[in-house]
C-alpha cells in the first residue's frame, strides 16, 4: 500500500512540473463605440493553469471606469459615465512554440455594469445591470509580455433603471485593448 501511495505522489509531481501556473496582471484601455462613445481604463488579472504548452484555463477579473458623451445636431450636449466589473472563466489557445505567440482566447461568465449619465436639455438616467456574457480575444504573446483585444458581449437587463427624458446611455457591449504581463510563473 505504502508504495502504491509513493508511486500516486511521484506521478503527482512529474504531472504538476510537466505544467505551468502563471499569472498575468494587465492594463489598458476600454472603449464603447456604439451610440455613445465612450472611452477609460481598464485592469484584470488572470490566473491560469496551462493545460499543454499551447493550452490554458484559468479565470479572468477585470473591472473597468469608461467616460463618454456626444453632441446631437441640435447641440444638445449629453455626458455619460459607466463602471464594469467581470469575472470570467477563460481558455487560451497558442498558435506557435516561437518567442511571437499569437493566441486566440475566450471567456465566458458575469458581468456587472453602472451608468450615469446626464444631457444639457435636463435628461437624466441611473441603470444598473448584471447579465451573463462572452468575451471574444485575440493577441500575441512576446516573452513576459502580452498585447491583445477583447470585444464584451454582454446581455441581460437592467436591475434598476431611472430615466428623465429620453436619455442615450453608454453601451454594455465594449471593446479592451490591452498590454499585459506575467507576474510570475510556476513550472516549466
Amino acid at each position: 500500500m505504502k508504495k502504491i501511495i509513493i508511486m500516486l505522489l511521484a506521478l503527482a509531481a512529474m504531472s504538476l512540473q510537466a505544467q505551468r501556473i502563471q499569472l498575468d496582471m494587465g492594463l489598458g484601455a476600454a472603449l464603447s463605440l456604439e451610440d455613445m462613445k465612450a472611452g477609460g481604463i481598464s485592469a484584470n488579472i488572470e490566473p491560469k493553469f496551462f493545460i499543454t504548452n499551447n493550452i490554458s484555463a484559468g479565470l479572468r477579473l477585470e473591472g473597468d471606469v469608461l467616460f463618454g458623451g456626444s453632441i446631437s445636431a441640435g447641440e444638445q450636449i449629453s455626458v455619460g459615465m459607466s463602471s464594469r466589473a467581470a469575472q470570467l472563466l477563460k481558455g487560451e489557445y497558442y498558435i506557435t512554440d516561437r518567442k511571437a505567440r499569437p493566441y486566440a482566447g475566450f471567456g465566458l461568465g458575469r458581468f456587472t455594469q453602472a451608468n450615469l449619465g446626464a444631457s444639457s436639455a435636463g435628461e437624466a438616467s441611473i441603470t444598473a445591470s448584471s447579465g451573463f456574457g462572452v468575451a471574444p480575444e485575440i493577441g500575441i504573446a512576446l516573452g513576459s509580455f502580452r498585447l491583445s483585444a477583447i470585444y464584451n458581449i454582454v446581455t441581460g437587463e437592467n436591475l434598476v433603471e431611472i430615466n428623465v427624458g429620453n436619455f442615450e446611455a453608454i453601451s454594455r457591449n465594449y471593446l479592451v485593448l490591452q498590454m499585459s504581463w506575467k507576474l510570475f510563473k510556476i513550472g516549466l
